[in-house]
């Protein structure tokens, strides 16, 4: 038995609240409603209304049987109240009781992180986006914290409509190769939209495609497919933190969120980094003089006729002083160029890979033909 069933009431409560999920940021369907429902059974269990709380964590029992966190909170919740620390004992040796704890853990610590960077999203978002071109939205996927976070395009740059809770790939972050089980860290593009019907039922609702390997991903020899952002099977409300093969998994209030109401066109970026802090860039000088460059680099070379406005350019997560560039040419082709500093050369930044294929545009144009 875990030690720290052995200490008081009072602790063991304090200890809950500790590890119990957070509210999301912006209005997004019954995602946000249960996770509030969620948070006023911790304030009643604060205050000692344990009567109050109950009939939280019934009501969200009734509205998701198979929300299982919740049924759990629920049991212990009772156990609380009548001060049986044997019930308690009994509910934590069950099989998925150390993945409800992990994810009621993760909920938390993401709490944390949203509550001391609160109205700070601006600078979060600056660590990863310098540039962007006509993005209607970005995505960032914090796999420390696992959550997602929905970036809007508005009048002055962008900003956070929703986030949510994900799942990752079992042994973790970092893929590598195809089987490891891990979830790629790197800068992807949205291909495809999968409808529920043309899905098993262990990606729920439906699914977004994304085209790792990148270009990046093959230079550098890792393997694999098959990565989606996708829902959950109708058995489960959620799944733990470390459940999937790979892919970014949400529950299915969540994922419909992304399908229907923000309608996420191919080649919209997903960001997937190692963690989110509100520190922006290291250096805004490194900024400028990064922009500056590649700037510099697209007016005079030959190759390529672009427009500047429409060049999107992103610090690549997991890899150093990696800069990642997109733009679509005059004559419809999409190109993805990789920017690395350069020790002990005169020109800082230089472009070390570089990737040309036809714009998603026209892939969408010739698919419509066949």
């Amino acid at each position: 038995m875990n030690s720290w069933l052995q200490k008081p009431l009072h602790k063991l409560i304090m200890l809950w609240l500790c590890c119990l999920p957070m509210p999301l940021l912006a209005d997004a369907s019954d995602a946000v409603a249960t996770e509030k429902q969620l948070i006023s059974g911790l304030q009643a269990i604060q205050s000692f209304a344990f009567d109050r709380g109950l009939d939280d964590f019934e009501s969200l029992s009734k509205q998701l049987p198979r929300y299982q966190l919740a049924k759990m909170l629920k049991g212990d919740l009772y156990a609380i109240k009548a001060g049986r620390l044997d019930l308690l004992q009994r509910v934590h040796t069950q099989p998925n009781a150390q993945a409800l704890l992990m994810e009621a853990k993760v909920r938390w610590q993401g709490h944390q992180h949203a509550e001391s960077n609160r109205g700070d999203w601006q600078s979060i978002l600056a660590q990863y986006v310098l540039k962007t071109s006509q993005e209607q939205h970005l995505l960032i996927v914090d796999t420390l914290a696992h959550r997602i976070y929905i970036y809007q395009s508005v009048e002055n740059g962008y900003q956070e409509v929703a986030n949510f809770y994900v799942t990752l790939g079992q042994k973790g972050i970092g893929k590598q190769s195809r089987g490891d089980m891990k979830t790629p860290i790197g800068i992807y593009r949205i291909e495809k939209n999968l409808a529920d019907e043309q899905l098993p039922e262990l990606y729920g609702v439906g699914a977004l495609t994304l085209d790792y390997p990148n270009s990046w991903d093959k230079q550098k020899g890792r393997t694999g497919s098959g990565i989606w952002l996708h829902g959950t099977p109708r058995s489960t409300y959620s799944r733990a933190p470390l459940a999937s093969r790979g892919c970014v998994v949400l529950n299915n209030s969540a994922m419909q969120a992304l399908l229907r109401q923000y309608r996420l066109p191919p080649a919209t970026p997903v960001i997937i980094s190692r963690g989110l802090t509100n520190s922006g860039l290291r250096d805004e000088g490194e900024k400028t003089a990064v922009l500056s460059q590649i700037n510099q680099w697209l007016r005079t070379q030959q190759t390529y006729q672009v427009d500047w406005q429409k060049v999107s350019v992103y610090r690549y997560p997991g890899e150093a002083e990696l800069y990642y560039v997109s733009f679509v040419t005059d004559n419809g082709q999409w190109v993805e160029q990789y920017w690395q500093r350069q020790s002990g050369q005169q020109v800082a930044w230089q472009l070390i890979h570089e990737s040309v294929q036809p714009s998603q545009q026209t892939i969408q144009l010739l698919s419509a033909s066949l």
